[in-house]
């Protein structure tokens, strides 16, 4: 028999200030902050924040690889992907409400998620949807969808 595989995938995002970023993070989107590390000059290396489950690294500039999307002119090269049980719209609200920059208003897809998409305050991009059993319609002609597990 084999062994049940588990695994947590936990993204790093690259602050130039993580200081303000827990903050800004906190007030926009709603994240709680579970772990600060910081140096003997007092400066955050590490952090973890919490939402709804879900955990994202929220870590300084490192190396010259490691940056922020300010250091590449606002260039996002991911997308943070979080998926909730609550209801969208009212994230959605709220964050546009305490200024986020919103990339794609609240769009209900063909395959059952509402989403929309923000940038944070150093151009980090975020989606946040929501599943909606039923809500999903039939894929544009041409396209299919399939679940295969």
């Amino acid at each position: 028999m084999s062994e049940p595989k588990s695994a947590s995938i936990i993204a790093d995002l690259h602050y130039r200030d993580p200081a303000a970023a827990l903050e800004w993070l906190s007030k926009v989107f709603g994240v709680e902050t579970r772990m600060i590390v910081k140096d003997e000059a007092g400066k955050i290396v590490f952090s973890e924040v919490n939402i709804d489950g879900g955990i994202v690294a929220i870590v300084p500039e490192q190396l010259d690889i490691m940056r922020s999307p300010k250091a590449a002119n606002g260039v996002s090269t991911q997308t943070v992907q979080i998926r909730f049980s609550r209801n969208i719209d009212d994230h959605y609200d709220h964050a546009k409400a305490n200024g986020a920059t919103i990339l794609s208003e609240p769009t209900t897809h063909f395959f059952g998620d509402r989403t929309y998409i923000a940038s944070d305050l150093e151009g980090h991009t975020w989606s946040f949807g929501q599943r909606l059993p039923n809500a999903g319609g039939p894929p544009p002609d041409g396209w299919s969808i399939e679940f295969p597990s």
